[in-house]
Protein backbone atom coordinates (compact mmCIF):
# COMPACT_ATOMS: atom_id res chain seq x y z
CA UNK A 1 0.00 0.00 0.00
CA UNK A 2 1.98 3.14 -1.16
CA UNK A 3 1.50 6.24 1.48
CA UNK A 4 2.38 10.03 0.74
CA UNK A 5 3.14 12.60 3.04
CA UNK A 6 0.94 15.45 0.91
CA UNK A 7 -1.08 14.06 -2.66
CA UNK A 8 -2.99 16.81 -4.82
CA UNK A 9 -6.04 16.13 -6.49
CA UNK A 10 -7.14 18.57 -9.40
CA UNK A 11 -10.40 17.17 -10.76
CA UNK A 12 -12.35 19.06 -13.14
CA UNK A 13 -16.38 18.19 -15.10
CA UNK A 14 -17.39 19.96 -18.53
CA UNK A 15 -21.00 19.70 -20.14
CA UNK A 16 -21.68 21.05 -23.05
CA UNK A 17 -25.21 22.65 -23.52
CA UNK A 18 -25.64 22.77 -19.55
CA UNK A 19 -27.19 21.17 -18.30
CA UNK A 20 -28.05 18.76 -21.23
CA UNK A 21 -24.16 17.81 -22.60
CA UNK A 22 -22.88 15.60 -23.88
CA UNK A 23 -20.58 15.86 -20.66
CA UNK A 24 -17.71 14.42 -19.12
CA UNK A 25 -15.03 14.86 -16.25
CA UNK A 26 -11.02 14.81 -15.42
CA UNK A 27 -8.55 14.36 -12.65
CA UNK A 28 -4.83 14.24 -12.35
CA UNK A 29 -3.29 13.06 -8.80
CA UNK A 30 0.20 14.83 -7.98
CA UNK A 31 2.54 13.96 -4.90
CA UNK A 32 3.91 17.23 -3.72
CA UNK A 33 7.34 17.54 -2.24
CA UNK A 34 8.49 19.63 0.65
CA UNK A 35 8.02 23.17 -0.43
CA UNK A 36 4.18 22.74 -1.69
CA UNK A 37 4.71 22.64 -5.16
CA UNK A 38 3.37 19.36 -7.15
CA UNK A 39 6.43 17.41 -8.29
CA UNK A 40 5.37 14.02 -9.15
CA UNK A 41 2.20 13.14 -11.42
CA UNK A 42 0.84 10.20 -10.11
CA UNK A 43 -2.07 9.48 -12.34
CA UNK A 44 -4.49 10.83 -14.25
CA UNK A 45 -8.37 10.13 -15.34
CA UNK A 46 -11.47 10.88 -17.66
CA UNK A 47 -14.63 9.68 -18.21
CA UNK A 48 -17.38 10.75 -20.63
CA UNK A 49 -20.91 11.12 -18.75
CA UNK A 50 -23.08 11.10 -21.99
CA UNK A 51 -26.08 13.36 -21.99
CA UNK A 52 -28.64 15.16 -19.05
CA UNK A 53 -25.51 15.82 -17.05
CA UNK A 54 -25.08 19.20 -15.38
CA UNK A 55 -21.36 20.93 -15.23
CA UNK A 56 -21.80 20.89 -11.03
CA UNK A 57 -22.51 17.00 -11.62
CA UNK A 58 -19.80 16.36 -13.85
CA UNK A 59 -17.34 18.86 -11.57
CA UNK A 60 -18.45 15.90 -8.48
CA UNK A 61 -17.70 12.69 -11.19
CA UNK A 62 -14.30 13.94 -11.55
CA UNK A 63 -13.66 14.35 -8.10
CA UNK A 64 -14.92 11.20 -7.20
CA UNK A 65 -13.21 9.35 -10.00
CA UNK A 66 -10.01 10.76 -8.16
CA UNK A 67 -11.29 9.66 -4.81
CA UNK A 68 -11.93 5.73 -5.73
CA UNK A 69 -8.79 5.37 -7.93
CA UNK A 70 -7.13 6.33 -4.45
CA UNK A 71 -9.02 3.69 -2.64
CA UNK A 72 -8.85 1.08 -5.56
CA UNK A 73 -4.93 1.20 -5.21
CA UNK A 74 -5.01 1.30 -1.54
CA UNK A 75 -2.97 4.51 -1.73
CA UNK A 76 -2.95 6.25 1.26
CA UNK A 77 -1.68 9.84 2.43
CA UNK A 78 -0.76 11.95 5.39
CA UNK A 79 -2.48 15.24 3.98
CA UNK A 80 -4.76 15.57 0.95
CA UNK A 81 -5.13 18.68 -0.92
CA UNK A 82 -8.46 18.73 -3.51
CA UNK A 83 -8.09 21.59 -5.63
CA UNK A 84 -10.95 22.90 -8.39
CA UNK A 85 -12.25 25.75 -9.99
CA UNK A 86 -15.27 24.84 -8.95
CA UNK A 87 -15.89 27.06 -6.28
CA UNK A 88 -19.73 25.68 -5.37
CA UNK A 89 -18.50 22.54 -5.31
CA UNK A 90 -15.63 22.96 -3.01
CA UNK A 91 -17.57 25.52 -0.56
CA UNK A 92 -20.54 22.59 -0.80
CA UNK A 93 -17.89 20.24 0.55
CA UNK A 94 -16.26 22.30 3.33
CA UNK A 95 -19.57 22.88 4.80
CA UNK A 96 -19.99 26.65 3.61
CA UNK A 97 -22.72 26.03 1.50
CA UNK A 98 -25.76 23.94 1.63
CA UNK A 99 -26.46 21.74 -1.52
CA UNK A 100 -30.19 22.83 -2.51
CA UNK A 101 -30.39 21.07 -5.79
CA UNK A 102 -31.94 17.84 -6.20
CA UNK A 103 -29.54 16.86 -9.26
CA UNK A 104 -26.21 17.34 -7.16
CA UNK A 105 -27.21 15.52 -3.82
CA UNK A 106 -26.68 11.98 -5.16
CA UNK A 107 -22.99 13.06 -6.35
CA UNK A 108 -22.31 14.96 -3.70
CA UNK A 109 -22.73 12.10 -1.04
CA UNK A 110 -21.01 9.76 -3.35
CA UNK A 111 -18.05 11.89 -2.62
CA UNK A 112 -18.43 12.73 0.74
CA UNK A 113 -19.13 8.78 1.12
CA UNK A 114 -16.07 7.98 -0.96
CA UNK A 115 -13.64 10.56 1.54
CA UNK A 116 -14.88 8.26 4.08
CA UNK A 117 -12.86 5.19 2.23
CA UNK A 118 -9.79 7.06 1.79
CA UNK A 119 -7.04 6.70 3.81
CA UNK A 120 -5.77 10.13 5.11
CA UNK A 121 -5.31 12.33 8.06
CA UNK A 122 -6.51 15.44 6.91
CA UNK A 123 -8.24 17.05 3.40
CA UNK A 124 -7.56 21.05 2.05
CA UNK A 125 -9.95 21.75 -0.04
CA UNK A 126 -8.47 24.84 -2.66
CA UNK A 127 -10.80 26.58 -5.08
CA UNK A 128 -7.66 27.95 -8.17
CA UNK A 129 -8.14 29.41 -11.08
CA UNK A 130 -9.12 27.54 -14.42
CA UNK A 131 -5.63 28.48 -15.75
CA UNK A 132 -3.83 26.39 -12.73
CA UNK A 133 -6.60 23.36 -13.88
CA UNK A 134 -5.59 23.09 -17.15
CA UNK A 135 -5.08 19.46 -17.17
CA UNK A 136 -7.99 18.23 -15.58
CA UNK A 137 -10.06 20.23 -17.79
CA UNK A 138 -8.45 18.97 -20.91
CA UNK A 139 -9.03 15.40 -19.31
CA UNK A 140 -13.06 16.46 -18.87
CA UNK A 141 -13.26 18.07 -22.56
CA UNK A 142 -11.16 15.12 -24.36
CA UNK A 143 -13.46 12.70 -22.35
CA UNK A 144 -16.44 13.95 -24.24
CA UNK A 145 -14.45 14.32 -27.86
CA UNK A 146 -13.63 10.98 -27.54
Amino acid sequence: MPHYHRLVIYFDGASKNNPRGPAGCGWVLYEMDDHGTDYNKLASGQRYLGYNVSNNQAEYRGLDAALDYLDRESISCHGLYIRGDSEIVLKQLEGIYQVRSDNIIRDYNNVINSLDYVDKTFVKYTHIDRSRNFEADQNANDAIDE
